[in-house]
């Protein structure tokens, strides 16, 4: 007697009779229940939750679609005081990024997240002196919508 059953009742009432019975599953349902919801990151993108920074990312050498944390953008634009002293967003993001590269390239194969820090220099509200900032990141890589491998870089508390 053969069993592959979802229901104690069927299994019971299989074990006593003469018969074998299979009961297969509907393919459509996981053994966590049907999804409620899906958010894709073409429209986490298009939320402006991920920005796409995939054009600078191949300039660093990256072979795959970068995207960057909402929370990481803000924090690399640079404030007024900032822009005053040659700061400006693409620059940061270069720097990030390659720094980002630099560290996978180190990282042990076969890993998927990769902890770094990257530094940059802001003028201090308070005190109006320059200072170092570290920003303490991850890179990961997954699978993209179609499952596709692709990068997400932003603050551990963005994951």
């Amino acid at each position: 007697m053969q069993l592959s059953l979802f229901d104690d009742s069927i299994s019971t009432l299989a074990a006593n009779s003469a018969y074998s019975v299979q009961v297969e599953p509907p393919e459509d349902v996981s053994p966590f229940g049907p999804v409620i919801h899906s958010y894709s990151r073409a429209q986490a993108i298009e939320d402006g939750v991920l920005v796409d920074v995939t054009v600078t990312a191949k300039e660093v050498g990256f072979r795959w679609p970068v995207v960057i944390t909402a929370a990481l953008h803000d924090r690399l634009t640079p404030s007024q005081h900032d822009e005053r002293l040659g700061q400006d967003y693409d620059g940061r993001l270069w720097d990030a990024l390659w720094v980002t590269a630099y560290t996978i390239k180190l990282a042990d194969p076969g890993t998927d997240t990769v902890p770094y820090t990257v530094v940059l220099q802001e003028v201090e509200a308070k005190s109006g002196q320059l200072v170092n900032v570290d920003l303490r990141l991850w890179a990961v890589c997954g699978p993209g919508d179609e499952g596709e491998p692709v990068v997400t870089v932003g603050f551990p508390e963005d994951f």
